[in-house]
């Protein structure tokens, strides 16, 4: 366990925790409570599994062993109201957030695939903000709209024209995000890790 824990990269800020790691092969099973234990077992593939162990891990890590369960729309949540958490992958990496009020969160690791799909979430006007030749432009503003989406609790969400980047300064944005009371602004910062780009809003 102590071998895992050196694997984690941490962001401690405020109320905000989060952790991510390498995804291990490594059984982690029993990481996980006994009323999660049925969603494990629908799991086939080994690779998610281990995914699945592992958000666990992290979760234990920071909040200790409070059940996670998913909303009518798929978002993590917790019993206890007063923590609200956020769950991301990719390819090779895991996290785990949480804080006092919502959060939402992402991560991706760098790829030449996401010069071939910009166009698909990126806003004409953010061309302006982010360079469409760039991978770690393009990477950027995904994670970030990533993590907008996951702070929306409306369905039907419009990558392109529902999240926009308004502005940024260094690895701060201001966003706006539409939802079920209108435009919300959102502030979001941005860091990397390896290669990984991480994503998150900062709560005021």
């Amino acid at each position: 366990m102590n071998y895992l824990k050196s694997l984690i990269f941490k962001i401690n800020r405020s109320n905000f925790h989060f952790s991510c790691m390498a995804i291990t092969m490594v059984d982690l099973e029993s990481e996980i409570l006994a009323e999660e234990q049925e969603k494990h077992q629908q799991i086939s593939n080994l690779k998610r599994k281990r995914e699945f162990q592992n958000v666990r891990l992290l979760r234990n890590l920071q909040i200790g062993k409070k059940a996670i369960s998913y909303d009518a729309i798929g978002k993590p949540n917790l019993k206890d109201k007063k923590i609200f958490i956020s769950i991301s992958h990719s390819k090779n990496y895991v996290a785990f957030a949480h804080d006092t009020s919502t959060i939402g969160i992402d991560i991706e690791e760098l790829s030449p695939r996401i010069l071939k799909v910009w166009e698909r979430f990126a806003h004409s006007e953010e061309l302006a903000l982010f360079d469409k030749t760039s991978i770690y432009d393009m990477t950027v503003l995904w994670t970030i709209k990533e993590a907008l989406f996951k702070l929306n609790t409306s369905a039907g969400v419009d990558f392109r024209n529902d999240l926009r980047i308004k502005s940024k300064d260094g690895n701060i944005f201001l966003c706006e995000m539409k939802s079920e009371d209108g435009y919300r602004t959102v502030k979001m910062e941005t860091c990397a890790y390896k290669n990984l780009i991480i994503s998150y809003n900062i709560n005021q």
